[in-house]
């Protein structure tokens, strides 16, 4: 979450609103930012700085709200009818010592209440403490098990991660990530990670697939039949599409396997899979 914000904002969960403060700053348009808490309005301005965080916003004409529910957006009337290039959600936190599995459940009610809001290209930024994402950015990266699974959250929801960035709180100004353990006490930030999430790309049912897999095998073409556990998967050519996390693995996998084996990649297509052609150096 760098430079210039383009395109329309909607920050979730900022406490006393410190971080959309610092960050209605580096829009091009400020009216495109939305700054919203989870706390009523009463119970919002009572903490640090809230009110005047506020009129600030306010006076950029930013849009702020109260009492929004970020596993519920379609609850609130407000949001009807927007769309936003950046969904933010820094530190969510059932709140107090919960039970990881609690954590995980927000996280995937969040994502799958991102997708009505979310442009085509929109993104959504989800920024967490040190170890509590387990992906292996995290350093020391935590078991599965003792972890928020968060990339595996957002894909319950067709979403897919792009990118994963360290959060340094000391970039945004006066930005105070509180609600630690639903008290008026900030959150450990060091090694927090900003997590990036995009919509996948949707499956389409393939009407004809070839009933054979074929391989160029010392210079021979071989048939093998197609597993009938994974015939509906064939054939769907997620390795040529953009961007595809397909794509990126195959694109990996194909320039391991010519570097070691001596396998290389031919460029016909026979609508099933690539042909691989074997061939010792």
């Amino acid at each position: 979450m760098e430079g210039v914000y383009e395109g329309k904002t909607l920050v979730l969960g900022d406490g006393n609103f410190s971080f959309s403060v610092a960050l209605v700053q580096r829009m091009a348009r400020p009216a495109d930012l939305t700054a919203t808490t989870l706390g009523g309005e009463e119970e919002t301005l009572k903490l640090f700085d809230a009110g005047k965080n506020t009129q600030l916003l306010q006076g950029k004409g930013a849009i702020v709200m109260f009492g929004m529910d970020a596993t519920a957006l379609t609850s609130h009337l407000g949001l009807d009818g927007q769309i936003f290039d950046h969904i933010i959600f820094n530190f969510p936190h059932v709140g107090r010592k919960a039970p990881i599995k609690h954590n995980r459940k927000l996280l995937r009610k969040f994502f799958a209440s991102c997708l009505e809001y979310m442009s085509a290209d929109g993104r959504v930024y989800v920024t967490l403490c040190q170890g509590q994402g387990g992906t292996p950015a995290d350093q020391p990266q935590r078991a599965w098990h003792n972890c928020w699974q968060v990339v595996a959250m957002a894909a319950e929801a067709g979403l897919i991660m792009r990118d994963v960035t360290p959060f340094c709180a000391e970039d945004w100004g006066l930005y105070r990530p509180s609600g630690y353990r639903s008290r008026d006490k900030v959150f450990h930030t060091e090694g927090a990670l900003t997590h990036t999430f995009v919509l996948g790309c949707p499956l389409q049912l393939m009407t004809h697939t070839a009933p054979k897999l074929v391989a160029r095998v010392n210079g021979q073409d071989r048939c093998f039949a197609k597993p009938a556990g994974i015939g509906h998967k064939i054939g769907r050519n997620l390795h040529q599409l953009k961007d595809h996390p397909v794509a990126m693995v195959t694109k990996q996998l194909c320039g391991l396997l010519e570097d070691t084996l001596g396998v290389h990649h031919l460029l016909e297509d026979h609508s099933v899979v690539h042909l691989l052609k074997v061939g010792r150096r």
